[in-house]
């Protein structure tokens, strides 16, 4: 399978996970605080460790729940903008896809 394929539904499945459990839960659970989804996070740190989009992503979470650690943003608010940017990586990654698939052979 195409690794930019494994690497997007890798994103989407920890995205599904913490969007749901977010819905499902509410207020009650803050992913800054969950290590099961930290594991998750670093598995893939370790799994690609090249790949930009996960390291940023990845950063990104970080900064977030130091912020939202400190009061300068809120839950709601940084996981709607998370949410929006893994979207965005999302997108691109499958425009490169269809993109590489034009570039190939017949």
């Amino acid at each position: 399978m195409n690794r930019c394929v494994i690497l997007m539904f890798s994103i989407f499945i920890i995205s599904s996970i913490s969007s749901m459990s977010t819905l499902i839960y509410a207020d009650e659970i803050n992913y800054c605080h969950d290590k099961e989804s930290w594991k998750e996070w670093e598995d893939l740190i370790e799994k690609y460790p090249h790949n930009m989009d996960i390291q940023m992503l990845h950063a990104v979470r970080i900064g977030f729940c130091r912020k939202i650690g400190d009061g300068s943003i809120t839950f709601e608010a940084a996981n709607k903008a998370f949410n929006r940017l893994h979207e965005m990586v999302i997108k691109r990654a499958k425009e490169t896809k269809k993109q590489g698939s034009k570039e190939q052979p017949l």
